[in-house]
């Protein structure tokens, strides 16, 4: 995070999407364009929450996690992202196999360093996904909103034994309140390809499927190739997921490969300091 004095105003702002408690607006700081998220609810666990979230984003830096600029105890400032969300692009249409496994290798770049620091996101989706410029590759790919996170380096987590989530897009343990294993990330990154190629995500009683009374899942989507990382991806069984996001952007990338497109310059996250 970037060292700079948090009273120097906030110029031409202008109001963004609003979640419960927290005001999010763009504005001037410093001369360029940022994003700010502000606390607006007054009670001690939406205040824990939200330093909660500036904590873990203060801890990180690389260049596809969308970069938090300052902080105070009811403001955090990121670096803001022209362009839209995942999600917007989608309803547009799917993504076409090239698209789609350079947004999920992007992804698992992110979390293999996430995971690397001690981070698990646990609401990876594609609300939670930028696309810089709109463009849908893995360098316009920038990860946001720690809110639901899982910090290893912070003594106390906040949200411990809760069942926190997007249903169409929590593993199932999730579900069942457990946190902090990096293998829940990577059924969310399965979840989140399947979606790129389907247009839409795999279960549609999603309630259903993680309480365990439903099964059915909709045809994988997308080439051959793919099916086995969505279908690895997507087990209810933790251990028959990748082992890692290293892993599975190996197996991505092998898949790729059969499908006879082009390696990607992904970034080293095991080369990134993630204290900076």
């Amino acid at each position: 995070m970037q060292e700079y004095p948090t009273t120097q105003p906030l110029t031409d702002r202008a109001p963004l999407a609003e979640q419960p408690g927290v005001y999010s607006e763009s504005a001037l700081w410093y001369g360029r364009r940022v994003f700010v998220k502000t606390l607006v609810a007054d009670d001690p666990d939406s205040l824990a929450r939200f330093q909660h979230e500036g904590r873990v984003a203060a801890s990180l830096r690389h260049p596809l996690v969308a970069s938090l600029l300052a902080l105070t105890p009811t403001q955090l400032i990121f670096e803001f992202i022209e362009g839209g969300t995942l999600r917007e692009r989608l309803e547009c249409g799917p993504l076409g196999e090239a698209e789609a496994t350079e947004v999920a290798a992007g992804v698992l770049n992110a979390v293999e360093y996430l995971h690397s620091a001690g981070v698990t996101h646990h609401d990876l989706k594609p609300e939670n996904v930028m696309l810089l410029g709109g463009q849908p590759g893995w360098q316009s790919v920038r990860v946001i909103d720690f809110g639901m996170s899982h910090s290893r380096s912070l003594p106390l987590d906040i949200h411990s034994g809760t069942r926190m989530g997007t249903p169409h897009f929590m593993a199932p343990e999730q579900f069942l309140g457990v946190r902090g294993d990096p293998r829940s990330d990577l059924y969310s990154v399965g979840v989140l390809l399947f979606d790129c190629l389907a247009g839409h995500p795999p279960y549609e009683d999603a309630l259903g499927w993680l309480a365990g009374i439903r099964e059915r899942r909709e045809a994988l989507p997308g080439p051959e190739p793919l099916h086995p990382l969505i279908r690895s991806a997507l087990s209810r069984d933790r251990s028959e997921r990748p082992l890692s996001a290293a892993r599975m952007a190996a197996d991505l990338r092998a898949a790729r490969q059969a499908l006879g497109l082009p390696d990607l310059p992904l970034p080293r996250p095991d080369n990134l300091d993630a204290s900076a």
